[in-house]
Parts: C-alpha cells; sequence; structure tokens
C-alpha cells in the first residue's frame, strides 16, 4: 500500500473525531492531520490535508524525517511506541497559532501494521526493524481492538483491504496527494501510527488564552484576551501577571491550585481591566513541565459565562432590603447589583436605573470604587462574612458607617452566589471616638489602634509609626483594614505578658502598661510601650484603645552601662569609686549593678531628688515631653 492508499483510508475516520488526530507513517512523520490538529498548527478553518498551513509544510512526495508537516513541528508529534509495544502514552507542547503561548497535548499513539508488506530478509513477514519502532502484526491488532473505544474505532480498522482503498480514492484526491499517484519512489510502509490527543480547548486553541512563567512573567496572551481587558499584546507581555489580578488572593489561590493539582478547570477571577474596572472570568488552566519535571510554564484560556443568578436575587431580595434600615443592597457573584433600597439611592445621587444591574465602577469614580469590590470579591474568595467598622462615605468622607456583607449561598449551600449589604450611619459615633482618641494622645508620636473585646483591631488613628506597622495612610484605608487580631502582629515571646494585660484590662477596667515587640512592614520587629484603655460608653460594647509609642530607640540607652554613666554625668563623678561615694554604696556594687545589667530604681530616686535631673533622662537618656 502507498502512502495515499493510507491517507485514504484513514482521512475520513480521522476527521469524524472532534480531537486533533494524526497519522504517522513508521518513521513518526505526519501523513495526514484532521481538521482539529490543523487548526491548532494554524492552517485556515477551510484548508485541506493539501494545502499550505502559516507554517512550512514538506514535500510529503517522498517519505519525510523530523520536519513540520501540515503545521506540525517534529518535537510536537507525539514519539511512536518502542520496544515492541503497541501503545503510548505521551504529552507534547504546542505552539498556539492566535499567540496566546503554549499548551500541552496528552497523546495515545498505536502502532497499526500495514498489511501486503514483502518479508524482509530475516524470513519476518509484516514486521518493521527500523529505528526499533515496528511491532509484530499481531500484537498491533491486538492494540487496535484495545483502543478502539477511545479512539472512535480508528485502531481497529487495523485490516485495510482492496475494496476499502479503492472506495476512497475520491477522498484521496481532494486531500492531496502525497505522492504523484506512480508510488514508484517510494517503498511502502510496513507500520502506521495513529495518535489522538487530548487538550483542554473549547474553541480549538483559539480562546482567550495565556501562558505565564514560572516566576510570574506574561510570556504570551492572545488577542481575544487583550481586546476584552483593553490592552494590546505589548502592553501585557513581559509584565508580572500579578498587576492583572483584581486582588492579590486571587493570584496567590490559583498558583496554589496549579502546584498542588497540576491543572484547574472552571475556576473563577476577577481581573483588572485597563480602565480600572473588573472583569469576572472563568478559566481553565495548567502546569506544564519538563522531562525532570520542572516547572516550564502555566498555560489555559478565559471564558465569559452569563451570570444565572441575577433574575434569582432581584426576586429573593427586593422586598428585603426595602425593609432594612440605613442602606442595603444585593449584588452576584458578577459584581452587579441586583437590589437596592432607597437609602441606597439617595446615599450615592442615583436613580433605580443607573444602579440596578450595574457594578460600583459603573457610577462611582473608578479610584473609588475600587474598595466595595475588593471588599466583595474577598466575601465571594472566604466565603463568610465580612465586618467594616467604620469606614467613610465614598462621596462624602464627614459621613461613617458601619458596614456588614454577608454572602449569599446557592440552594445546596455550596457555592457563594452574592451577597447581602447593609450599612449603618454611626457618623455621630465617630465624632465622639475621634475626641476620646486625641485625647488618649500624651507623647508626639503617640498612635491609637482600637480593639474589640476579641483583641480584632477595627480603627487606628492617622498617625502611623516609623517604621510603618500598617503601611502608608490612605484617606480610605479603613475599607482595606482586616480585622485581624491585634495579637497576631507581636513577637512570640511577647505574647504571654500582652494576653495578660488584655484579659486585665477588660476585666478590671483599668489601665495597663507594658513594652512588647511588634512587626513592621519591613519584616523587622519595632519596641512598643502600650498603654491600654478601656471604654464602652461611646458604642455600648467594650472596646480597648491602645496608644503605642515607639521605643526602640530607647532599648540601648536603658542598659545599665548606659545609665551608669548618665549617673556619673549627673553626679559629677568620673569614675565608678567616685559615684560609689556619691551614692554612698560601695565600688562593687556599681560593679556588680554593670555586671548583672540591672541598676537599683533607689540610685536613680536618689540621684534625681539631688541632682535635679529627670527620671525619664537617667533611665533612658530622653526628657518626654
Amino acid at each position: 500500500m502507498t502512502h495515499n492508499d493510507l491517507v485514504a483510508f484513514y482521512a475520513p475516520r480521522l476527521d469524524a473525531l472532534d480531537d486533533p488526530a494524526l497519522l504517522l507513517d513508521d518513521d513518526g512523520a505526519v501523513l495526514y492531520a484532521n481538521k482539529p490538529a490543523r487548526l491548532l498548527c494554524g492552517a485556515g478553518r477551510d484548508a485541506g490535508p493539501g494545502t499550505e498551513t502559516q507554517r512550512e509544510t514538506p514535500d510529503m512526495s517522498a517519505p519525510v524525517g523530523p520536519t513540520p508537516a501540515h503545521g506540525w513541528r517534529h518535537e510536537e508529534v507525539p514519539p511512536a511506541p518502542q520496544g515492541g509495544a503497541p501503545v503510548r502514552e505521551s504529552r507534547t507542547r504546542i505552539t498556539l497559532p492566535d499567540g496566546a503561548g503554549i499548551r500541552q497535548i496528552s497523546w495515545t499513539c498505536v502502532a497499526v501494521p500495514v498489511p501486503g508488506t514483502r518479508k524482509d530478509e530475516d524470513g519476518d513477514e509484516g514486521r518493521d526493524t527500523r529505528g526499533g519502532r515496528g511491532v509484530a502484526p499481531d500484537v498491533a491488532k491486538g492494540a487496535g481492538r484495545g483502543m478502539a473505544e477511545g479512539a472512535g474505532g480508528i485502531a481497529g480498522t487495523a485490516v485495510v483491504t482492496d475494496a476499502d482503498t479503492d472506495s476512497e480514492n475520491d477522498r484521496s484526491k481532494g486531500a492531496g496527494k502525497i505522492a504523484d499517484g506512480s508510488a514508484q519512489a517510494v517503498a511502502p510502509p510496513r507500520i502506521v501510527h495513529l495518535a489522538w490527543g487530548r487538550l483542554r480547548t473549547t474553541e480549538g486553541g483559539q480562546e482567550m488564552g495565556f501562558t505565564i512563567l514560572p516566576n510570574g512573567v506574561i510570556q504570551a496572551v492572545s488577542p481575544a484576551l487583550c481586546a476584552i481587558c483593553g490592552y494590546t499584546q505589548d502592553e501585557l507581555v513581559g509584565r508580572s501577571a500579578r498587576e492583572f489580578y483584581f486582588t492579590s488572593t486571587a493570584r496567590k489561590r490559583i498558583v496554589s491550585q496549579l502546584i498542588k493539582r497540576t491543572e484547574v478547570e472552571n475556576g473563577e477571577v476577577t481581573l483588572r481591566r485597563k480602565d480600572g474596572s473588573p472583569l469576572t472570568l472563568w478559566y481553565t488552566a495548567e502546569s506544564i513541565r519538563d522531562a525532570a519535571g520542572r516547572m516550564v510554564a502555566y498555560s489555559g484560556y478565559f471564558q465569559e459565562r452569563p451570570f444565572a443568578f441575577s433574575s434569582k436575587l432581584a426576586s429573593d431580595f427586593s422586598r428585603v432590603v426595602d425593609a432594612l434600615p440605613g442602606l442595603a443592597w444585593v449584588c452576584g457573584r458578577d459584581l452587579r447589583i441586583a437590589a437596592v433600597n432607597d437609602a441606597y439611592l439617595a446615599a450615592y445621587g442615583r436613580t433605580r436605573d443607573e444602579v440596578m444591574g450595574r457594578t460600583e465602577y459603573d457610577f462611582l469614580p473608578p479610584e473609588l470604587a475600587r474598595y466595595p469590590v475588593e471588599a466583595a470579591l474577598k466575601v465571594f474568595d472566604e466565603k463568610r462574612e465580612l465586618e467594616h467598622p467604620a469606614v467613610p462615605h465614598l462621596l462624602d468622607p464627614s459621613v461613617w458607617y458601619r458596614v456588614i456583607r454577608r454572602p449569599i449561598f446557592d440552594d445546596n449551600r455550596q457555592e457563594v452566589i452574592g451577597l447581602l449589604g447593609i450599612a449603618q450611619d454611626i457618623s455621630a459615633k465617630v465624632v465622639q471616638e475621634n475626641a476620646f482618641i486625641e485625647q488618649l494622645h500624651t507623647h508626639q508620636g503617640d498612635v491609637v489602634v482600637v480593639t474589640d473585646d476579641q483583641g480584632r483591631i477595627l480603627r487606628r488613628s492617622r498617625q502611623t509609626l516609623t517604621p510603618a506597622i500598617f503601611g502608608r495612610q490612605e484617606p480610605y484605608d479603613a475599607y482595606t483594614l482586616d480585622m485581624g487580631p491585634v495579637l497576631d502582629l507581636l513577637h512570640e515571646g511577647d505574647l504571654p505578658a500582652v494576653r495578660q494585660a488584655l484579659l486585665r484590662a477588660m476585666r478590671e477596667h483599668r489601665e495597663q502598661h507594658f513594652e512588647c515587640r511588634i512587626r513592621n512592614l519591613s519584616g523587622s520587629y519595632s519596641t512598643v510601650h502600650s498603654r491600654l484603655v478601656y471604654n464602652d460608653t461611646i458604642y455600648g460594647e467594650p472596646r480597648v484603645y491602645v496608644v503605642a509609642r515607639d521605643v526602640s530607640g530607647e532599648v540601648g540607652l536603658r542598659q545599665a552601662p548606659m545609665v551608669l554613666e548618665r549617673l556619673k554625668d549627673a553626679a559629677g563623678a568620673r569614675t565608678d569609686r567616685e559615684l560609689a561615694l556619691f551614692l554612698n554604696v560601695s565600688a562593687a556594687s556599681i560593679s556588680n549593678a554593670r555586671k548583672n545589667g540591672r541598676v537599683p530604681p533607689d540610685w536613680l530616686i536618689d540621684a534625681g531628688l539631688r541632682t535635679g535631673r529627670s527620671i525619664d533622662w537617667l533611665v533612658k537618656g530622653v526628657t518626654l515631653a
């Protein structure tokens, strides 16, 4: 049988498959690629197997080696079975034609003997011994029967009859001849290989595809994805992918899933368009590794899907939000408003038509809309209620709200389909609390952090420590202040003492003083002096106000050798002996104080009273205002 005969027989069977499929000769060269395979490698949608593709196609009139055929490069073609095995499973990487980078294909390749081949010199009939790729006819037939289900019965047709060949002559001509019909220069193959692949795709590799390197840099992105996000390819390729997630937690979650499971199907993520607005998409992605198991890239594609629960949310919650006090609204997982009450519309100065079915980005300034959007995404991602104890109104900072966002689950209580938001005006209480916080500032540089009875951070004053604990102060940073426990910021060695101080403040309603180490944004720890003040009169609920002052610079000054030097300075003494005479103690006592790292308080009080020097200066080297 000639190459043309084989193509004529197998072409219609390969074309019946929805997945990419290839017919390979005994040297592994591509004889025929079905339509899905041609589209993957850049062939036109209506192109036949004989037409040119975007990649160079070799002359198929003679046996071919590892050169491109039907757009398929040698490294993209699955390897044939070896060592007498009838079947080989493998994976190869291909470069997508739309510029979206690389994608991985899982292949099944079956060796099929060709009938009518002559005996070789050793008398083995039907066995191909070239390159170690051949298998015995009976083995290949068995493989064909075993794989027939998975490949649509292709391999099961391994025995090709002359009648079958004659009936497909017209097909051979339409598909483009591999030889000129005479086959005079082409030796008939003794074994062919059928390969069919499984590729994660919805549109034959023409989706909103992407390829991201392990370091997070975008290697390739399709024009379709660029268009929907408002970028050009040059604006995306080479930049870090983290810049285009709407929240950093989404990126961490996706990368963690890919490392753990190697692939994610039907995941959800919200990207940031060029204009700053959110774009919620579904994604399918996989981690691509080399032969040694090293990560090469993350590859996949995005899809747009209609949100199916908008009408359900509107019908279920329209009356609910109307009955709630204060501002109330419901938005879907797609971030679009499904229900609002009149108080919400009045607060933002909008009509119902201007709000319903839209996101906050459609009726708020973009630089402000990101705060409620990020809060909503946090609820969706973590599937839990999110409370902001005190946040300013986005359009009028003099108005303050307590905002609660509660997740709305589907009927099975499995997936979050939206959220219910409630905002209560607390402006008068905030004014009262601000006045109380100002009274707590006894020294310049004091920072006040407000916690509830569980130690969760509710608010903080505008002042900040250096290095900063919470980051750069922003006008609306109350929206980004997570209600995390204040204890999470402390050095583990200080936790027992701080816990005891908090409990005493709550139980006894008395001020507590202590020093502790707190983690700053530079990754190191600052030593702060803390004062705990209990108050439950403003909101009618217990709150603890933590007044913190950075004393890191004083730690070294409070060491015993430094304190003794200041005592000498105050007493006018030049030596330890002279200081001992001044304090009426032995010279050995001075030496022991330096050695043990502790200066008796009586010495400090005595020196302060006799010299007029401040106790603060003697102990810390500074005089507090």
